[in-house]
């Protein structure tokens, strides 16, 4: 068997010496592959060290320390060879830490029979067998039993059996030593990981006593990051509920990040005990929508000890379509504006609130920048008290439906609100075009106008808005009967970013006006062309430009639309979520336009399915 095709390292100075022939003739292919074979057999036990230090563990991997007979004629062989060159490996275990140079660079550097000047003339010879290689000179010295020397042209001495069995014996007995320090660090590193192991498992059973009282399963032992992360999909009802399942989630139910923004819909069992529990949690911002309070359960007692609770947190307070005589307008501003003064947003539409109540607020606020007063009995008294204090604050004014309102009034909006970016003037019969003219011409930072129901909006009056506020993102022209396609041309030469559309109860709206909208408006997201005369043709169309981003449309009592068209609006509109066909002539397929789409959910009167979906 050739030398170097030994499966396996049989001993440490087999190895050093095949490395050393494999180098000084030249097959560093050869010397590479065995040299891959050491260091994987070494790393296998975790040792990151210099060479020579991992060739001197292959014994420990092996169990071996004794030489074949096959290598030791190999080693008389390679012995008798003259090598040229200089070479030295130090594997000395209690010896200081040693480098081997073995860069491709050091073996070219020098020429054959030359020594690197830097070498240490007491250079170490190996010590394998029971001969001994030595000098002629007078000049060597004895050295340890590991190591190897660059070996030159000289006579070799055999030396006496005794002193070549000396050396076996101390070599075996280093290598026992190496052997017990390697067994000993092994064990150590055992006892240590199973002291760590027994540690886990300790605290795991004292998990598991702690918990075994109540019967709780093993998912209650989930980090208390990912319960907060759970509940924070959950509605305030659904966390007060399970806030009542144990002392753990009545804790994790309670933390700040759930109460800073509290909101409340289709609730009907509001109490003042409740709503002070409620207050305790000092939120930011309170919500109620479409509450009900038809049993006094909520006082003039609980209304003033929940804002007094919310005294200095409380910034945004929207009480939106709420019924019952506590949740009276009037009745929750002024506890209100006894001790919320740092509101910021407030809204109370259609609660019923008059002047006495809206006055006693914007008095009281420091900085009031949103009102939402839909549907409330004020009249100009309020609005002027209102731009008196905070015009120049003011960005939002939403007072839809206060027919008290009269054109004077809007025209006082208009001069002392510069900065206002939102107004709702819808269903105010009292406006003239002039005093519109005048609200656009003035506040040209608008991003949203709602003027439903004006009779006098035309066509030209939407392109001296469209001309003139240049921001805006979102239009309502709902009930505007003398809009025509004209003013959705116009709309698309002006507003190509405009991103909310509504044109519902505009008979005069055809295909051609969705056609030019369909073309320009590619941030479309909210279209409504409820009674309008959009066909089909319409709604493909919309289909096929606007499908990156629609997300809500409205096709209520649209007699021209068919059920081809639904389908391929469906199909290509992903995003699309909200889809209206009120009094259409056709049933739609839940389930078929499930398939086709999921996120979409259809709102139709007619609940009897009837044809199915064709796909095309």
């Amino acid at each position: 068997m050739p030398f170097w095709s030994v499966p396996r390292p049989q001993g440490t100075t087999a190895v050093i010496l095949k490395l050393c022939a494999l180098r000084v003739h030249r097959e560093p292919k050869k010397f590479e592959n065995h040299w891959t074979t050491v260091t994987r057999a070494t790393n296998h036990l975790g040792f990151h060290r210099t060479v020579p230090e991992k060739v001197k563990y292959l014994p420990l991997l092996f169990a071996e320390s004794e030489i074949d007979t096959e290598h030791t004629q190999n080693l008389k062989f390679f012995r008798c060879k003259k090598i040229s060159g200089a070479m030295k490996i130090s594997t000395n275990v209690a010896g200081p830490k040693r480098c081997w140079k073995r860069s491709s660079i050091a073996w070219s550097s020098f020429t054959h029979g030359e020594l690197k000047p830097s070498r240490s003339q007491h250079v170490q010879r190996p010590a394998v067998t029971n001969e001994r290689i030595r000098k002629g000179s007078s000049n060597s010295q004895s050295c340890p039993s590991s190591g190897c020397i660059p070996y030159r042209q000289a006579n070799a001495h055999s030396i006496s059996e005794t002193t070549g069995s000396n050396k076996n014996q101390r070599k075996t007995s280093n290598d026992q030593n190496t052997r017990k320090s390697f067994l000993k660090n092994v064990n150590a590193w055992t006892e240590s990981r199973q002291q760590h192991e027994t540690a886990f498992k300790g605290y795991d059973d004292i998990n598991m006593k702690r918990y075994s009282d109540t019967k709780c399963l093993p998912w209650l032992l989930l980090p208390d990051e990912l319960w907060l992360c759970i509940f924070s999909l959950l509605t305030h009802k659904d966390i007060s509920r399970v806030s009542q399942v144990c002392h753990h989630f009545y804790q994790l139910a309670g933390d700040e990040s759930f109460w800073k923004a509290i909101q409340l819909t289709n609730c009907h069992c509001l109490n003042d005990d409740w709503l002070i529990h409620l207050g305790n949690r000092h939120p930011q911002r309170f919500t109620l929508d479409h509450c009900h309070d038809d049993s006094w359960k909520i006082t003039d007692v609980g209304l003033r000890q929940f804002f007094q609770h919310c005294e200095r947190s409380l910034k945004e307070l929207n009480i939106n379509s709420c019924s019952g005589p506590g949740f009276r307008g009037d009745r929750v501003l002024f506890h209100a504006s006894a001790f919320c003064h740092n509101l910021s947003s407030v809204d109370i539409s259609w609660t019923g609130a008059t002047d006495s109540g809206l006055i006693a607020l914007v008095k009281a606020c420091i900085s009031l920048q949103c009102l939402s007063a839909n549907g409330s009995h004020i009249t100009d008294d309020s609005i002027t008290a209102l731009i008196e204090k905070h015009g120049k604050s003011l960005k939002k004014l939403e007072i839809f439906g206060c027919y008290a309102l009269t054109a004077k009034c809007l025209r006082s909006v208009a001069m002392k609100c510069p900065d206002l970016k939102i107004l709702n003037i819808g269903r105010i019969h009292k406006i003239t075009e002039d005093c519109l003219t005048q609200v656009i011409n003035s506040l040209k930072k608008l991003t949203s106008i709602n003027i439903t129901g004006l009779n006098m909006v035309n066509d030209s009056a939407i392109h001296f808005i469209v001309k003139k506020c240049p921001e805006l993102e979102c239009l309502v022209l709902s009930s505007c009967s003398q809009v025509t396609d004209i003013s959705l041309m116009e709309i698309s030469t002006y507003l190509p970013t405009i991103r909310y559309l509504d044109v519902s109860g505009c008979k005069e709206v055809t295909d051609i006006g969705v056609q030019a909208l369909a073309g320009s408006c590619q941030k479309l997201s909210y279209l409504d062309l409820s009674s309008t005369a959009t066909s089909k043709r319409g709604v493909c169309l919309l289909a096929s430009f606007c499908f990156r981003t629609l997300e809500c449309v409205k096709l209520s009592f649209c007699k021209g639309i068919s059920l081809d068209a639904i389908v391929k609006l469906c199909k290509n509109c992903k995003r699309l979520k909200i889809l209206h066909l009120y009094g259409c002539c056709f049933v739609p397929d839940l389930e078929s336009i499930e398939k086709i789409n999921k996120n979409v959910e259809v709102c139709h009167d007619l609940p009897v399915p009837a044809t199915k979906l064709q796909s095309e």
